[in-house]
Order: C-alpha cells, then structure tokens, then sequence
C-alpha cells in the first residue's frame, strides 16, 4: 500500500465519522434539551415538593386509646356472672 492509499482511507473513515455524528446530531440536541428542561421543571417544582413535605410533618393527631373498651379498669366480672357457674349460696 502506498501512502496515498492510506490517506484516502484515513479520509473516507473521518468523512464517515462526521457524517454519522453530523446525522445524529439532531437527536444529540433534543437529548440534551429535554434533559436541561426537566432539570429546569424540578427547580422551578422544588418550592412545592418542600412545602407538600412540610405539611406532611405537622404534629400528627393523637390516636386515641381505646383499650379502656376493651380492658375496663375493673377487671372482675359482675357477682351475677360469677354466680351462674355454681350453686346460689343460701
């Protein structure tokens, strides 16, 4: 191969590489466009996103206790209740 062969094939290889990228290069710039937008659209929601969060936080109501339904402080059945299992004293 003589170096004029070399050089055109270095040359048909560059021409190629621009044109690939030079065909591509559209879809390269809306890539990068959509991405800055989106970055854009999150700072501009930033403010709200900290305020949903802020609100989230507030002190959260109490829940109230309920097992006093479930568990009443005086733990003995009725006398009534007791008595039905034996004889009725007399």
């Amino acid at each position: 191969m003589d170096p004029g062969t070399i050089l055109g094939f270095s040359t048909g290889y560059l021409t190629a590489l621009v044109g690939i990228f030079l065909l591509y290069l559209p879809y390269l710039v809306l890539l990068v466009t959509l991405l800055i937008a989106a970055g854009i659209l999150q700072l501009l929601l930033l403010p709200f996103a900290i305020l949903i969060r802020k609100l989230r936080r507030t002190k959260p109501r109490p829940i109230p206790d309920n097992s006093w339904i479930l568990n009443p402080t005086n733990s003995q059945p009725p006398e009534r209740i007791l008595l039905l299992g034996r004889t009725a004293p007399q």
